[in-house]
């Protein structure tokens, strides 16, 4: 028989853990089988390492399977800034130095040699622009190779992937993106279409309260004259306070499609693997 619908892993790689989901079926997907693997954050001179050699075990059983593989990089992996708009730029080469300038007014030298990419180049508006490793996704793809299965179709940045879920319920008017992972929150704010400002930082944020101060923080830090107060949360670690009323925000926390195969609350780990869905 035919099969019209090719198996689907969805892979989150972070530095303490990956996670990964099989996915079968056309529009109502079911999980065929999963898998979360703890992994030790200092193996390895860099903080990806760890989290490619446990992929790379775990591809080795997948060799005989005609699956596509997309796979999710943790916020701890990324760099994130917004490009101005600048009717000024032509072609790809000048669009990826504007992009490496405006990496390093915030990073310095250390970005010199990062593999960075422009959400689009063509666009005469701010534009998110993104940055890893020079080494992590030429180790990825050696994972993968092109003579062999399964097949590696896609490596996302989970802002973007997680923007790509949730853009549908966007307000016209713009909202906040807020992304907690372990140790890890990253926040953005698109208003009227456009990417406005990103942070991506370090610390704790698993009680709601940490949430609240992390977006007032920002919201002063933005010259808007309207800020948006709505905020769609993603978290695989949902608390189990009540969200938080002061300050005028609306919270929306995850409204990833959870296909058949998963049990919450115990399979929220597959939350940022599932954006990819």
């Amino acid at each position: 028989m035919l099969r019209l619908w090719r198996e689907r892993v969805l892979v989150s790689l972070a530095p303490a853990e990956i996670s990964w989901l099989r996915l079968a079926g056309g529009l109502k997907r079911r999980v065929q089988a999963k898998r979360m693997i703890g992994i030790d954050p200092a193996y390895g001179a860099e903080p990806w390492q760890g989290a490619v050699a446990a992929l790379r075990a775990e591809v080795e059983a997948w060799r005989n399977e005609s699956v596509n593989v997309t796979i999710v990089l943790s916020n701890h992996f990324m760099r994130y800034v917004v490009v101005p708009a600048s009717d000024g730029v032509s072609g790809v080469d000048e669009a990826q130095a504007l992009v490496r300038f405006h990496f390093s007014k915030v990073h310095g030298e250390r970005c010199r040699n990062w593999d960075v990419r422009l959400s689009d180049a063509r666009a005469r508006a701010p534009q998110l622009a993104c940055a890893i490793d020079a080494g992590l996704l030429p180790a990825l793809r050696a994972c993968f190779p092109r003579e062999a299965r399964p097949r590696l179709v896609s490596v996302q940045p989970y802002l973007m992937s997680a923007f790509n879920c949730w853009r549908r319920q966007f307000p016209v008017s713009g909202a906040w993106l807020l992304l907690l992972e372990a140790e890890r929150a990253c926040l953005a704010l698109i208003a009227g279409r456009h990417w406005v400002t990103v942070q991506n930082v370090k610390g704790s944020y698993d009680h709601p309260d940490e949430w609240a101060n992390l977006m007032d923080r920002e919201r002063w830090r933005v010259n808007l004259e309207q800020v948006p107060e709505t905020v769609l949360v993603h978290t695989p670690r949902p608390a189990g306070t009540a969200l938080p009323h002061d300050g005028g925000w609306k919270l929306l926390v995850n409204n990833t499609f959870w296909p058949a195969g998963l049990a919450l609350p115990k399979d929220w780990g597959y939350a940022a693997a599932l954006t990819a869905i």
